[in-house]
């Protein structure tokens, strides 16, 4: 179904480029929606999930400063999602020697066994939202992303 009749718009979009980019950010937040429903029955937020991911996968020690751009979110952001999964006791932080500012996150014993737990799921969601697109579609979906952040990168002046 075309966005303008998903949407209920009285006229087509006139500028294909405006249409484009709603379609994006339309479509990612109904997976995101689909998201917090998934993650909502284990007490997790989707930016929690996340940080859970991004700590499974890492290799070697993380700054939750290096955690934050990994994930691209701000410093009082991470700071407020490690705060809340600390107090769940699914991450820890510990100071670095030396640098009473920087802190190391590792996901305790609880936390990987919840991440173990949750993953599957999230990626049998993902197979399930993305079964119509073969693999080769898949591959350019990802080849159109990273041309458009490189070009929104352009623009804001970035690499």
């Amino acid at each position: 179904m075309s966005l303008a009749a998903e949407l209920h718009l009285d006229r087509p979009f006139s500028d294909l480029r405006h249409e484009t980019l709603l379609n994006i950010v339309h479509t990612a937040g109904l997976f995101s929606a689909v998201g917090e429903a998934l993650f909502r029955p284990f007490g997790l937020t989707q930016a929690q999930f996340n940080v859970l991911f991004a700590l499974k996968y890492k290799i070697g020690p993380i700054t939750q400063a290096g955690l934050g751009k990994r994930l691209v979110v701000s410093r009082a952001s991470i700071t407020s999602v490690l705060d809340k999964l600390e107090r769940k006791q699914l991450v820890v932080r510990e100071s670095v020697s030396g640098n009473r500012r920087i802190y190391h996150v590792s996901l305790t014993a609880k936390g990987r066994a919840m991440i173990e737990q949750v993953e599957p799921l999230y990626r049998e969601r993902i197979h399930a939202a993305l079964a119509d697109l073969s693999d080769a579609e898949c591959v350019n979906v990802i080849r159109y992303m990273e041309r458009m952040r490189a070009q929104t990168a352009k623009m804001r002046g970035g690499a």
